[in-house]
């Protein structure tokens, strides 16, 4: 997908308590995969270049068709929640303004997967 090096990852142990659902707000829904991996890395370039973090924020993240990319992944302390959550969470951010609407079915299924499959890691 041709994303950057993280500077540094901390390792977490899981199975985490948490998972906390983000949405980007901007920018809006990605339909298909190229403009997902586009606004994957947009938000990565963000997070490293504006914000100064390591990496990505989220563990993962979850386009409007469904695709799901992954950020920090699985076994990586993320930055999506604040110190107290972050060490102890997974964060999955569904790409797209979801304040007055609901993402798409696909979404909701593979972010419905995605939970699942940490609860059986």
């Amino acid at each position: 997908m041709g994303s950057e090096t993280p500077k540094s990852r901390a390792n977490m142990t899981s199975p985490v308590p948490y998972v906390i659902i983000h949405h980007s707000y901007e920018p809006d829904m990605c339909y298909n995969r190229s403009q997902c991996e586009e606004y994957v890395r947009g938000f990565q370039n963000f997070h490293m270049d504006t914000r100064g973090w390591d990496d990505i924020g989220y563990n993962f993240l979850v386009g409007g068709n469904g695709d799901v990319f992954e950020g920090r992944g699985w076994d990586v302390k993320g930055a999506h929640a604040g110190a107290d959550w972050n060490g102890r969470s997974i964060g999955i951010c569904f790409i797209g303004n979801f304040t007055d609407k609901l993402p798409p079915e696909e979404a909701i299924t593979a972010g419905k997967m995605l939970i699942q499959l940490s609860i059986e890691r």
